[in-house]
C-alpha cells in the first residue's frame, strides 16, 4: 500500500454513493477508520460556487467522487444537510463546475494525487463529430479535468471505449454488467429467459449477457421503411430461439425511454414477443421514463446507482456499484491492476444481493 493516506471526497450530488464506497472500503485491511470528507460548498446569488476543503489533504491520495447528475436527479443524491442548505437546484453544469473547482482546490492544498471518480461521465454521448460545427464535448470534459489538476479518471461503462483516448492521463473504465448479470442469476428464473438486441448497436452488450447467462439471443432487423422518420423493426433474427421465454433487453443508459418503449411495443404487437425485463447501467431517467417503460408491460427494470437511482420496489431493482468502485479505488491506491478486480476479488460478485421479494412472474 502506498505511504500516502487515502481520502474519499464527495461532491454534493453524489453523497449517496460516496458514503457506500467508504463503507465498502472499510472492509479492506488498514482502512477500517476511513471517513468521508465532505467539503463546504456554497452557491452565491450570482451563481458562483465556493468550495472549501475542511481538512488537510497534503500528500494524500485523494479520490473525488462526483457523478454527472442532471437537475432532476441531483436532489436524490444529496445528503440531508446539503439539501437543506441549498437554495434552488443543482444543474448538471453546477455539478461539473463544483467538481472542477473541488479538484483545483485540492491541487492548491497540495494533495499528492487526485483521481476523479465519475461513475457517469458528463457529455458521454458527445464523443464524435457527426455533424458540422459542433463540439466533441466528451473530449472537452477530459481536457477540463486535466486542466483543473486531476491525475487520473475512474468511470463506469463509458458510452464508447474510444472516449478513453480523449484523456492525456490514465483513465480506467469499470464494467458493471457482471454485477447486473449476477443479480439476474440470483433473483430470477434465468432458464426461462431469452435476450433480444433491439438493433445492431445493441448486439455487443446483448451478447455479453447471453454468454454470461447461457441464454439464447435474437436480433432485431431495424430499417427505415419508405419516408418514415424513425426506422422500424422489420424482422427478428433468431425469433424461434426466444419464443415463449421471458425476454430481456439490455442497454448502457436510458434517458426518456421513448426508443426502447417503441421497440417493446413493436416486439409484442408485430412478433408476439412481450418483454419482461429491461436493464441499463446508467439510470439517466427523465421524470417519466421509468413509468413509460413499466406501462409498456415490462415487469422488472434493473439498473445501478451510477446516477441517483429510482426507488426500489417490486418492479424496480438497483444493483449498487459501490463495491466495484471501492475495489478499483483500493487497487489504484495500492498500485495493483484495475482490470483484474473480478479475477482476484470474488467479494465484488458475491456482494450482489438477490432481490428481497419472493414475487413470482
Amino acid at each position: 500500500m502506498t505511504s500516502s493516506p487515502l481520502m474519499i471526497v464527495t461532491g454534493r450530488a453524489t453523497h449517496y454513493l460516496s458514503a457506500k464506497i467508504c463503507e465498502e472500503l472499510r472492509k479492506y485491511n488498514g482502512l477500517t477508520g476511513l471517513e468521508l470528507c465532505e467539503p463546504y460548498v456554497v452557491n452565491f446569488a450570482n451563481d458562483n460556487v465556493k468550495v472549501k476543503i475542511n481538512e488537510s489533504v497534503r500528500g494524500a491520495d485523494v479520490f473525488v467522487v462526483q457523478t454527472a447528475a442532471p437537475h432532476h436527479l441531483s436532489p436524490r443524491g444529496m445528503s440531508a444537510l446539503a439539501a437543506e442548505q441549498l437554495e434552488g437546484e443543482l444543474t448538471l453544469s453546477d455539478n461539473i463546475m463544483e467538481l472542477l473547482i473541488l479538484v483545483d482546490a485540492l491541487r492548491s492544498a497540495s494533495a499528492g494525487r487526485i483521481t476523479v471518480v465519475c461513475p457517469y461521465f458528463p457529455y458521454v454521448r458527445s464523443d464524435k463529430k457527426d455533424e458540422p460545427h459542433i463540439s466533441i464535448t466528451a473530449r472537452l470534459m477530459a481536457d477540463l479535468f486535466k486542466t483543473a489538476g486531476a491525475d487520473r479518471v475512474l468511470s463506469v461503462n463509458l458510452h464508447a471505449l474510444q472516449i478513453q483516448g480523449f484523456f492525456s492521463m490514465p483513465c480506467d473504465q469499470l464494467d458493471a454488467n457482471p454485477l447486473i448479470s449476477e443479480y439476474l442469476r440470483k433473483s430470477f428464473d434465468c432458464e426461462r429467459m431469452g435476450i433480444v438486441a433491439t438493433d445492431a448497436g445493441g448486439v455487443k452488450i446483448a451478447t455479453v449477457y447471453a454468454e454470461a447467462l447461457g441464454l439464447p439471443l435474437a436480433v432485431c432487423d431495424k430499417r427505415r421503411v419508405g419516408d418514415k422518420k424513425d426506422p422500424e423493426i422489420t424482422a427478428v433474427i433468431g425469433i424461434d430461439e426466444v419464443k415463449d421465454r421471458h425476454l430481456a433487453i439490455f442497454d448502457d443508459e436510458i434517458m426518456t425511454g421513448g426508443t426502447i418503449v417503441r421497440a417493446i411495443e413493436a416486439l409484442s404487437e408485430r412478433f408476439g414477443l412481450p418483454v419482461t425485463y429491461v436493464t441499463c447501467v446508467h439510470p439517466a431517467f427523465d421524470e417519466q421514463a421509468l413509468n413509460r417503460i413499466l406501462m409498456a408491460g415490462v415487469k422488472h427494470v434493473i439498473t445501478t446507482d451510477t446516477l441517483p437511482p429510482p426507488t426500489v420496489n417490486g418492479r424496480t431493482h438497483v444493483v449498487s456499484t459501490a463495491a466495484l468502485l471501492a475495489g478499483a479505488i483500493f487497487h489504484i491506491h495500492t498500485n495493483q491492476s484495475v482490470t483484474k478486480i473480478f479475477e482476484v476479488n470474488r467479494m465484488l460478485i458475491e456482494s450482489v444481493p438477490e432481490r428481497m421479494s419472493d414475487e413470482n412472474l
